[in-house]
């Protein structure tokens, strides 16, 4: 079977008492303390153009600021025997029964990224999980029939997964580019990440301009989706120069396409200089479950796995006014590029740090 685990085998845990709360919140039937203290789980791949970077990588956090890595920054795991074995932006998610999908770009065409263009793919790589240790089942499914530009394939980029409770499926969303270039966030339903309920997916969100890397954070019965502007220095009367991240928001927690509006055209991670362009791309949100306060972590990607952090206690204020941390108020391991992470019990964090 393609696919390695790096390291020894580990055991996994039972401890499944908070399944829904990779933002720090909870369903009715929830017990916010089960959790408390809990964790956060970082996914992430490396800055190299090498199988080892281009593989998951995990870190962990207890506040959601100081990220330390697991297995001394070696991949958690490493691909084998499916293409070029590289891989990249995972993803993980704890599905309903209480198991982890592990998702991410198919780079398995492609040794670079100036090879790339000519082998767009587009499918996405999945595995399966029940600890975080052991990754088992690895394959590829693809997420559309549509064209790319010219004669190559739509590419899938930075898939990620979240469960739609009016569809009761899993809804993938993730970066495509159409027959023009321009690139619209997708959506592509699944009920067991095997098999894609629309062979051709639906426009989640197009704010008439091209965008990539959303992410999604659920709070007050709404969803609130992160994406990166992809216009360059061409911006219009709907954007700015591009490069940096926006918010759009949706009226419920059903991921409807078409449903989600930018209220705002400025940019969380420029503040009060939304002149000046900063970079960033693939962009994650998490909340503490402590307070009533989020953090927007983004990717310099010109600098190479360096992250930048910004915090809000209100998701509908301003975009621009979130505050920017200091580097010294938080920490990342070294060569991070585009992360995300998932909440975690303290058992599974501990049997985590167990094994790696």
């Amino acid at each position: 079977m393609p696919g390695e685990l790096v390291g020894t085998e580990g055991s996994s845990t039972t401890d499944r008492s908070c399944l829904k709360c990779t933002n720090g919140e909870h369903t009715a039937t929830m017990n916010a303390a089960s959790c408390s203290p809990g964790a956060w789980v970082l996914s992430y791949f490396g800055p190299s153009q090498d199988v080892p970077s281009d593989s998951l990588h995990l870190a962990y956090s207890t506040d959601g600021l100081h990220w330390s890595a697991l297995a001394d920054g070696r991949p958690a795991y490493q691909l084998t025997g499916m293409g070029t074995n590289h891989i990249r932006d995972p993803f993980l998610f704890r599905k309903n029964d209480g198991t982890y999908v592990y998702i991410a770009t198919d780079w398995t065409l492609s040794n670079n990224d100036s090879n790339y263009w000519n082998h767009p793919s587009s499918k996405i790589f999945v595995a399966d999980s029940t600890d975080l240790i052991t990754f088992t089942n690895p394959r590829l499914i693809t997420l559309t029939n549509l064209p790319g530009p010219g004669d190559t394939p739509m590419h899938a980029w930075a898939p990620e997964a979240y469960y739609d409770p009016d569809r009761e499926l899993y809804a993938i969303i993730w970066s495509g580019n159409d027959t023009t270039g321009a690139n619209r966030i997708y959506v592509s339903y699944t009920e067991d990440f095997v098999t894609i309920v629309n062979p051709t997916p639906d426009v989640l969100f197009d704010p008439g301009y091209s965008v990539i890397d959303a992410t999604i954070t659920q709070w007050n019965d709404r969803n609130y989706l992160f994406f990166k502007d992809e216009t360059d220095s061409s911006g219009s009367a709907l954007t700015g120069s591009g490069k940096d991240i926006q918010i759009a928001r949706s009226p419920t927690l059903a991921l409807d396409p078409a449903t989600f509006m930018r209220w705002s055209p400025d940019y969380i991670t420029r503040g009060s200089t939304q002149s000046r362009r900063r970079a960033t791309e693939g962009p994650f949100v998490i909340k503490d479950p402590r307070q009533n306060r989020w953090y927007l972590f983004a990717d310099y990607y010109l600098n190479g796995g360096v992250f930048g952090c910004w915090s809000t206690t209100d998701l509908d204020s301003d975009p621009g006014s979130w505050t920017e941390l200091p580097s010294a108020q938080y920490r990342f391991p070294s060569g991070v590029r585009h992360a995300n992470a998932v909440r975690v019990t303290q058992a599974e964090l501990d049997a985590i740090i167990a094994h790696y």
